[in-house]
């Protein structure tokens, strides 16, 4: 018996992505020029702590350019991986994510618009088919600052309570108490190297490729050109200004 709560989530699901929050969800081909570049601005992995089931989901800057980073795109991608990693693996008790804010300017944070912000937010909270256990920002900016101090209004009282921010002082022993299997090796951990793990999860995304098409056809119910991507108004000026190699 499906719960009310849980019948809720699931319309919003389909609700918001389809809506509300589609910039998050359209143009979802892994293959696309744009998603490969993305995926070469900040690194991302996600790893399963064996011992609880706990998935870490970490992201670093790769490149520093403020003109590469693009929020809604970097997200898009996050919350590809974690659909993935469900599809292939189950359910799992909760994801971390773990935010690595070193070098994160206020040039990277003025890309976030309010409406974005809130939109993600109203979908992190009443749309996710899977549980944000923890979030972990660490070596925080004043970039960092100013993400937060515009996404915090569209926050429940529950999810900042799961936000543990460390300043640079702090990120490295607060790291070590993390499960070290799942900290890369650039954090002193025992967990393979980010960029190592940025290109495998590069090579599943391509590899489930169709997957991404085929969602997004049956969401909107009508076949869309695979090789179009679709950006919200936010975005399309910026786009128009990168260059990909």
């Amino acid at each position: 018996m499906i719960k009310s709560s849980q019948k809720k989530t699931i319309q919003q699901f389909y609700i918001l992505r389809a809506k509300k929050c589609v910039p998050y969800f359209s143009g979802r081909d892994p293959a696309h020029p744009f998603n490969q570049k993305l995926m070469d601005v900040v690194n991302f992995n996600i790893l399963t702590d064996e011992n609880t089931g706990y998935c870490y989901i970490w992201s670093q800057l790769k490149i520093l350019d403020a003109s590469q980073y693009y929020p809604i795109q970097s997200t898009k991608i996050t919350f590809m991986a974690i659909e993935l990693d469900q599809v292939k693996y189950g359910t799992k008790p909760g994801y971390r994510m773990v935010l690595d804010s070193n070098n994160f300017s206020v040039r990277h944070a003025l890309r976030w618009s309010l409406t974005n912000a809130r939109n993600l937010m109203t979908y992190v909270q009443e749309g996710t088919p899977f549980v944000i256990d923890k979030i972990y920002v660490l070596n925080v900016t004043p970039g960092t600052e100013r993400v937060y101090a515009t996404l915090k209004p569209f926050m429940s009282s529950s999810l900042i309570n799961k936000v543990t921010i460390k300043s640079v002082s702090k990120t490295n022993e607060f790291i070590k108490t993390l499960p070290q299997n799942v900290v890369p090796k650039d954090y002193g951990g025992l967990a393979p190297m980010m960029s190592e793990t940025n290109e495998i999860l590069k090579k599943s995304l391509l590899e489930n490729r169709n997957y991404f098409l085929d969602e997004e056809k049956f969401r909107n119910g009508y076949i869309k050109d695979e090789v179009h991507t679709t950006f919200d108004d936010d975005d399309t000026q910026s786009f128009k200004n990168l260059s990909i190699d």
